[in-house]
């Protein structure tokens, strides 16, 4: 009974993070407000990721490190931002999130996306790569090989 109590308890604390309710704040002090926006910001979705693109390229080694966690708080719109920002320093980190199978299939998606905003080849060859993975990473293959419009709209206004 007592082992049930603590595996209970432990559940209990953990689960913010098994949640993705984590706001990470890396890359000092200088980063405070915009990861502050990032967080607390509102819930308009297309617009939830706008404060790190806004930031820019300065933005990038703290995206990639904060992203590094996988219950970071809107780690979705983070790896969404490193696409539409345009900094091919951020390609390491999104072949890491793309290439791992125990991550969610929606972050690596995501991470798919970005590569080939970054990079365009790179983006083709991981597509027919994973093609065949997961039925969102196989969508967003899918669009990737035939080179969907939508996918770079945001990135070439």
């Amino acid at each position: 009974m007592k082992f049930l109590l603590t595996f209970l308890a432990s559940l209990l604390i953990a689960s913010p993070c098994i949640a993705g309710d984590v706001q990470y704040r890396t890359g000092g002090a200088g980063f405070t407000k915009t990861w502050h926006a990032f967080y607390v910001g509102g819930d308009h979705e297309p617009d939830i990721d706008d404060p790190l693109i806004a930031r820019g390229r300065s933005m990038v080694p703290s995206i990639c490190e904060a992203i590094r966690h996988k219950d970071m708080k809107r780690r979705r719109y983070a790896i969404g931002a490193l696409g539409y920002i345009g900094d091919k320093r951020a390609l390491p980190t999104l072949e890491a999130i793309l290439k791992d199978s125990a991550e969610i299939d929606y972050f690596r998606g995501d991470a798919l996306h970005s590569i080939y905003q970054l990079d365009r080849k790179l983006g083709l060859r991981y597509a027919k790569q994973y093609q065949h993975e997961n039925e969102y990473l196989t969508m967003l293959s899918g669009a990737v090989l035939k080179q969907e419009s939508w996918l770079l709209e945001a990135t070439e206004e």
